[in-house]
């Protein structure tokens, strides 16, 4: 690995620790497009899923118990695993870029009606997902948690999925972080071994990654900071921003 190389691993894993202790979301979307910056697309997504577990690491230290209730913690983590499955069979035949436009349309869409609540066109299309989904209300965390699965590991998209399911659900900002970070924690823990086993990511690559550790680990202090001191509804307003920001990211 170059000198170039290695920079550009570092300043990927302090950015997600950072973000990913910061506001919980965004942390792989951004990860991506920086590791892309030297790498094949195929050797970044592979790069990116051990820098990802160790910013994981980091935050179950300053997140400990700090997670949405175990019923629907555990339904949600049962649900990503076959998404994960799914993934992991159609990372190498899916086109990545149809599908992170998918994902990143629906994203804008959501952070937008969230962010604008009041635009007349908005208030009438939320009314009418309301009615349409109200029938399967209970399901909705099966939905997303699937869909988080999968595009985690095609797109390392799944906490801007999971998310918008956890903003509506949790009002807390430690709560709302602490679960993506359990959550994460499976998922990334999953991609590295799995990437591992089909060939993506060779052991040389994951021990090039060591160095970066440390970065991740000031990201994640400097993150979890910046979350202690933050007002509800700026974390809140900040994480539709970010999501909004990672969407169009995904589609452009």
């Amino acid at each position: 690995m170059t000198n170039l190389e290695l920079a550009v691993v570092v300043i990927a894993g302090f950015l997600s620790g950072l973000i990913k202790n910061g506001v919980g979301v965004g942390g792989g979307v951004f990860l991506l497009p920086t590791l892309a910056v030297v790498f094949p697309a195929k050797i970044a997504l592979a790069l990116g899923a051990p820098l990802l577990l160790a910013s994981d690491v980091i935050g179950l230290r300053y997140y400990w118990k700090e997670w949405i209730e175990r019923s629907k913690l555990v339904r949600l983590a049962l649900a990503a695993i076959p998404g994960f499955l799914v993934g992991t069979l159609l990372v190498s035949i899916i086109p990545a870029k149809e599908f992170k436009f998918g994902v990143g349309l629906f994203g804008a869409f959501y952070a937008l009606f969230q962010l604008f609540p009041s635009f007349t066109p908005f208030v009438f299309f939320k009314k009418q997902f309301v009615r349409a989904t109200s029938f399967f209300a209970e399901q909705q965390i099966y939905f997303f948690g699937v869909l988080g699965g999968v595009a985690s590991v095609i797109a390392h998209a799944g906490g801007l999925v999971w998310s918008m399911y956890l903003m509506n659900e949790v009002r807390d900002r430690r709560i709302f972080v602490g679960t993506t970070v359990i959550i994460f924690l499976l998922s990334d823990a999953y991609k590295t071994f799995a990437f591992l086993y089909i060939g993506l990511l060779s052991p040389e690559f994951l021990i090039a990654t060591l160095p970066a550790i440390p970065a991740v680990w000031v990201g994640g202090a400097i993150g979890n900071l910046a979350n202690k001191h933050m007002r509800e509804t700026l974390f809140r307003t900040l994480v539709l921003v970010v999501i909004l920001l990672v969407s169009l990211n995904l589609c452009f």
